[in-house]
């Protein structure tokens, strides 16, 4: 079986959500890419005016640092990850693969991966709180530093006004599922 690396950063960090979306995923190890960061910059265009899904970036600063997680997929699940990632999208704003990522891993190894990367939109959008308790519990669940942790915590968020948004549905569901359900309940200051 041919496979490859994928950086996961956002929301795709819990488990149960990429694996729901690409079955091959495996966790591998936690790394880190320096001189990127990360916000909720990436305006999802959706019917309410939009809300912010996380967006990677390359930086000018070489302290900027970006955790998150290295799975091992199936190349069969190339394909249905660009889908998930929307790059067939006809949307002003949309990511691009970067098939050439540099990560270290903790002990120092450097991988190559595949990851998603978008320039932010000047004034990020809040994310929706599913969303946001997604991304946050991907990076308990896989142990990121708990500074990245707290950082993803104390993001403000707002709920989602459309109730049955099939996105919101599938992310409740795997949220209580993996054992963060709690998270849901928690609302922004």
């Amino acid at each position: 079986m041919s496979s490859f690396y994928y950086f996961a950063y956002g929301s795709n960090l819990l488990n149960a959500r990429l694996q729901n979306r690409c079955a091959s995923a495996k966790p591998i190890t936690t790394a880190s890419v320096k001189g990127h960061s990360i916000n909720y910059g990436m305006v999802a265009d959706d019917d309410h005016g939009g809300s912010g899904k996380m967006a990677m970036f390359a930086t000018d600063n070489g302290d900027d640092e970006v955790h998150g997680v290295v799975y091992e997929l199936s190349l069969s699940d190339a394909p249905v990850l660009d889908r998930f990632e929307g790059l067939d999208w006809d949307r002003p704003m949309k990511y691009t693969r970067e098939a050439d990522l540099k990560v270290a891993t903790q002990s120092g190894d450097i991988l190559q991966t595949v990851t998603y990367m978008v320039e932010p939109h000047k004034e990020p959008p809040l994310p929706y709180h599913w969303y946001w308790a997604l991304c946050l519990s991907g990076a308990i669940e896989n142990g990121l530093p708990l500074h990245h942790q707290e950082m993803l915590a104390e993001h403000p968020h707002m709920p989602d006004p459309h109730h049955e948004r099939e996105g919101k549905l599938e992310a409740e569901l795997l949220l209580h599922k993996s054992g963060f359900g709690h998270l849901l309940e928690k609302r922004s200051a």
